[in-house]
C-alpha cells in the first residue's frame, strides 16, 4: 500500500466509546491536594507574619508533595528527567518552582527554627524568593491539566482559577487552624476570607460543570459523570455538601459564636473537600473515541 493512501476501514470499525483517563488517580490527586495547601499555607501565613505556618507549608511540599510524586513515577531519575523539558512543560516548570521553593522557605523560616547564624535580613530576601516560587506551585497543577489536549474537561482555563483559589483557601483554612492549635487569636480578617474564598470556590465549581456542558462531548459526558453515579455522590456530597458548604456552615458558627471547635471541625470538612474535588476531576475526565479515518475510493474506481 502507498504510505501517501490512508488505510481504508469499513464502518464503525475500530470505533469505540469515551475511555476514562487511568493514569492519574489518588495518588495525583495527593501530590495536587499537598502541593495547593502547602504552598497556599506558607503564602498567607507570610504575609500574616505567622512563622510556624510557613514552616508547615514548606514541610507539606517538600515532604508531602514530593513523596505522592516519587511514588507515582517509581523511581527517582525519573523525576530528575523531567526537568528536563521546562521550555514547554508545566511538569518541569512545577517540579523546578519546587526545587526553588523548599530550600528557600527553610532559609526563611531559620532564625524561627532558632538557627541564629542566617542573618534576619538574608532570610527575608529568601522568603521572598520562595514567596514567587510558592505561587507557581500553587498554580501549576492547574496548568498541567489546561495543557492535557487529550482530555476536553481538563483542557480549560478555568482549571488554573479553580486550582489558584483552592490553594487560597486551603492556605487560609490551615493558617487558621494552626493559629488556634498553637494557641493564639485567630486573624479576623482570615475569617471573613475563608468566608469569601468558600462562596467564591462554591461559584466556580458550578461554571466548571456548566461550561463543560457547552463545549466537546466529552467534557459534557464528564462533567455528567460528576453529577450522577458513585462518582458524583463524591464529588457533589463529598466535594461541594462537606467541603464547602458544610465548612461555610461551620466556619459561620465559628465567626458569630467564636468556637475554636467549630473551627477546627471546618477546616477537617474543608481540606476532606478539597481532596474530593480534585480526585473527582481527575476520575471524570474521558478520552474522546478513536474514530475511523474517512473511506476513500481506491485509485481505479474513482477513474485515476
Amino acid at each position: 500500500m502507498s504510505a501517501d493512501r490512508p488505510l481504508v476501514l469499513g464502518p464503525n470499525q475500530f470505533l469505540i466509546g469515551y475511555q476514562p483517563q487511568r493514569e492519574w488517580a489518588w495518588l495525583i490527586a495527593t501530590a495536587f491536594f499537598l502541593g495547593k495547601v502547602g504552598a497556599g499555607l506558607f503564602l498567607i501565613s507570610y504575609f500574616s507574619d505567622f512563622d510556624l505556618g510557613a514552616l508547615a507549608g514548606v514541610l507539606i511540599v517538600g515532604i508531602g508533595k514530593t513523596t505522592a510524586h516519587l511514588l507515582y513515577l517509581g523511581r527517582p531519575l525519573r523525576f530528575l528527567r523531567a526537568v528536563a523539558g521546562w521550555r514547554t512543560s508545566w511538569i518541569s516548570r512545577g517540579i523546578i518552582a519546587m526545587g526553588i521553593f523548599v530550600p528557600c522557605g527553610l532559609v526563611y523560616v531559620a532564625p524561627y527554627l532558632g538557627i541564629s547564624f542566617v542573618p534576619d535580613g538574608v532570610a527575608s530576601a529568601f522568603g521572598v524568593v520562595a514567596l514567587v516560587a510558592a505561587a507557581v506551585v500553587m498554580v501549576y497543577d492547574g496548568f498541567v491539566l489546561k495543557a492535557s489536549r487529550g482530555v476536553p474537561l481538563w483542557d480549560s482555563y478555568l482549571m488554573p482559577v479553580l486550582v489558584l483559589f483552592y490553594a487560597l483557601l486551603g492556605g487560609v483554612t490551615l493558617t487558621l487552624t494552626l493559629e488556634v492549635l498553637e494557641g493564639e487569636t485567630t486573624t479576623a480578617r482570615l475569617d471573613w476570607l475563608q468566608v469569601a474564598l468558600l462562596a467564591l470556590n462554591l461559584v466556580l465549581i458550578a461554571i466548571v460543570v456548566l461550561n463543560a456542558q457547552v463545549r466537546h462531548a466529552a467534557a459534557q459526558y464528564g462533567s455528567t459523570l460528576l453529577t450522577r453515579g458513585p462518582l458524583g455522590w463524591l464529588f457533589l456530597a463529598g466535594a461541594v455538601g462537606v467541603g464547602l458548604a458544610g465548612t461555610l456552615v461551620l466556619v459561620g458558627i465559628a465567626i458569630s459564636t467564636g468556637s475554636d471547635t467549630a473551627l477546627v471541625l471546618g477546616s477537617i470538612t474543608d481540606l476532606a473537600g478539597h481532596f474530593f474535588v480534585f480526585f473527582s476531576i481527575l476520575r471524570a475526565g474521558l478520552h474522546p473515541p478513536i474514530r475511523p479515518l474517512p473511506l476513500r475510493r481506491p485509485a481505479a474506481a474513482a477513474g485515476v
